[in-house]
């Protein structure tokens, strides 16, 4: 090659090297896919729950002592219609009430007949009182009345005597009856005999014939509700020094209750009775619970006999964590230390830096992180899954197939 052409290639290799030099640069390296999950506290579910299902406070059935024809039912203030399922009675209200009629005929005759005899008796007294003074005076004369007229006055004293504790006897009996009269004019009246009570059934109506002991009512205070539900001998009564009590139950203790019939809402009720043995089948003891029926906006109880409720024991202990997939997790530089690899975006670009963490328990293949020692936040985005091994700063690119998920124990049932 002459020299000229030696001098031209020198020349451009000269202007080319100004600009960068004659060697070509390595292309930049492709994003690493990974899987990502952002940070979300997540609920912790470390407490038992048992199942159960509401009942009344208190019930009890209403019947009339004595066969009847219904007169009238009772009829709530403001509302022109009789009493009905669901209606609300203070205690006292008379909910219904048979005809009157024969009940009030039949109190007057006693009264009348009590009467009467009252009259008998006073006059069996004054016919004693009479015989007896006759027979005092034939006694104090002496030898001048004969034996006969004095047996005559002591018969009719025995008479009057006789005759009085007759009439006491019957009157007695009257009065009797006169209770009964009065009593059964009474037991015409259904009457509340609890405050708050709820109309849970009817079998009544204005004019049917009713019998004796015939339900026509069915009544229930459900102000307050208990529920019942069975738990093992390992968790009954206030454990020894030193043992978590998370997992007892002993009376008093306030347990919260849910319910999917809440919406999300919960309530808590106060033990208030365990059994003292074990059911011989199930091998569990007994416990109640009960709780107050808070009242909702449209004036309805919040619970309601029959639904089935969940209740909570060792909730203190239910928690919101932050929670990754231990492949989430990476030795650090320094013994000892762990690191997680967080995605953020720098110059456009999406890369990973290193964070330490602090982990707390294991729960269903997640760890817990903690957040006053670690250096993520709810919100971060950390890689919790990839093929490739990665350091500070190196490109990534998050695939689709990213998902969270919730982390729970499973129920003690």
């Amino acid at each position: 090659m002459n020299r000229p052409v030696l001098g031209f290639v020198s020349l451009v290799c000269g202007a080319v090297s100004a600009l960068g030099g004659c060697e070509k640069r390595p292309p930049a390296p492709d994003p690493v896919p990974v899987l990502v999950k952002v940070l979300t506290p997540e609920t912790i579910t470390v407490s038992r729950r048992f199942s159960g299902s509401i009942q009344p406070l208190q019930t009890t059935s209403l019947a009339f002592k004595l066969p009847g024809t219904v007169q009238s039912l009772h009829r709530p203030p403001g509302l022109h219609r009789d009493v009905q399922v669901g209606d609300t009675l203070a205690q006292g209200t008379v909910i219904a009430e048979l005809d009157e009629g024969d009940l009030r005929r039949a109190r007057i005759g006693a009264e009348a007949r009590v009467a009467q005899l009252e009259a008998r008796v006073e006059t069996a007294k004054e016919t004693l009182a009479i015989a007896t003074r006759n027979l005092d005076r034939f006694d104090s004369s002496a030898g001048s009345i004969s034996k006969v007229a004095r047996d005559e006055v002591a018969a009719r004293r025995v008479a009057a005597a006789g005759e009085l504790e007759s009439a006491e006897h019957a009157l007695a009996d009257a009065r009797v009856q006169l209770d009964q009269a009065n009593d059964d004019y009474a037991n015409r009246q259904l009457v509340v005999p609890f405050d708050r009570a709820t109309v849970a059934a009817k079998s009544i109506e204005p004019g049917e014939r009713k019998n004796a002991h015939e339900v026509a009512f069915r009544l229930i205070d459900i102000s307050s509700v208990y529920v019942n539900f069975g738990v093992p001998d390992t968790m009954i009564g206030v454990p020894a020094i030193g043992a978590s009590a998370s997992d007892r139950v002993w009376l008093g203790q306030e347990l919260r209750v849910t319910a999917d019939a809440f919406e999300g809402r919960s309530v808590v009720g106060t033990v208030s009775k365990i059994a003292p043995e074990a059911d011989p089948i199930t091998r569990t003891f007994l416990v109640q619970l009960t709780l107050p029926n808070p009242m909702l906006d449209t004036g309805q109880p919040l619970i309601r006999p029959g639904m089935i409720v969940s209740v909570h024991v060792g909730g203190r202990l239910d928690r919101e964590s932050l929670l990754l997939p231990m492949t989430a997790i990476h030795q650090g530089r320094a013994p000892g230390d762990l690191i997680v690899y967080e995605v953020i975006t720098e110059d456009g670009r999406e890369l990973v830096r290193p964070r330490r963490v602090a982990l707390g328990g294991v729960l269903n293949n997640e760890v817990e992180i903690l957040t006053n020692t670690s250096e993520v936040r709810p919100g971060s985005r950390i890689v919790v899954s990839t093929s490739e091994r990665l350091a500070d700063g190196t490109l990534v690119r998050e695939t689709p197939a990213s998902t969270n998920s919730a982390a729970t124990l499973p129920e003690a049932r």
